[in-house]
């Protein structure tokens, strides 16, 4: 008679998608996740209520390692500060060590007293003036979210992050700016669904303003496309308006996908 498999071990750090599957039963359901991306409501996606705890200990111990979450993000996670040389984790209680771009060490945890948009990538690069489907690799990068909302396994959670604007004033006529500005951008692919425009009290809407929300979606939407193409993965994503993104200048828009 065979027995059961023990548990996964119960760690301290970003969950194994085996601690999430045995440890934390999804509060939300894929069309649950779909419906919440297309009100807007997105504060009611959250983590699995233990989960958060585990979190909440991880940022206040990985903020005491780095300075701050924005450097770890920006310094580690992302690697756009200088070149990490040797890695500090919060067990270790250690400062990591860091090489600027022109060789030179510095042991001292790295901070960011101003926004990240205002640090150079590297002395030599022009970012582009916004983000585009098909940006320069360099300017953006696509991670897994380590500590994903309450969703289903079968369901992966993604962040891409940009060092240039996703909303921009140059891609969103000043006729809809205001309604970006509140709602942000979403969309759906590799389904029949279709984001419904939100309006502001008062607006109407007309076949112009289709056009220009879609102008102001479609870079991000055919950016979407390219990374998880529609024949093998059912997408819901969105794009927080720059006032609730929460790394001031670096911008960010979330994907939950699915495999068909």
């Amino acid at each position: 008679m065979s027995s059961s498999p023990p548990p996964p071990p119960l760690g301290t750090g970003p969950p194994t998608d085996e601690e999430i599957e045995y440890y934390y039963t999804p509060m939300f359901s894929w069309d649950k996740v779909k419906d919440q991306v297309d009100s807007g409501d997105l504060g009611n996606l959250k983590r699995h209520p233990a989960m958060q705890i585990r979190y909440d200990k991880w940022i206040a111990e990985t903020a005491a390692v780095h300075g701050t979450i924005i450097a770890y993000l920006v310094n580690v996670r992302l690697g756009w500060g200088p070149t990490e040389t040797r890695p500090a984790t919060p067990a270790s209680h250690a400062n990591p060590t860091y090489t600027d771009v022109e060789g030179h060490t510095d042991s001292k945890t790295l901070g960011l007293p101003t926004p990240p948009s205002t640090r150079p990538l590297t002395p030599s690069l022009n970012p582009p003036e916004y983000f585009t489907a098909d940006i320069d690799p360099k300017f953006v990068k696509i991670l897994p979210n380590d500590w994903p909302y309450s969703i289903p396994t079968s369901v992966k959670h993604f962040v891409f992050w940009t060092r240039v604007p996703i909303i921009h004033p140059a891609i969103v006529s000043p006729k809809i700016w205001k309604r970006i500005e509140k709602d942000g951008l979403w969309g759906f692919t590799g389904s029949d669904r279709v984001a419904e425009p939100r309006k502001l009290p008062g607006e109407e809407d007309s076949e112009e303003t289709f056009q220009l929300v879609w102008d102001a979606h479609k870079e991000t939407h055919k950016f979407v496309l390219d990374n998880w193409p529609e024949d093998l993965w059912e997408v819901a994503w969105f794009v927080n308006p720059p006032r609730l993104q929460s790394i001031p200048g670096l911008a960010h828009g979330h994907v939950f996908a699915r495999k068909k």
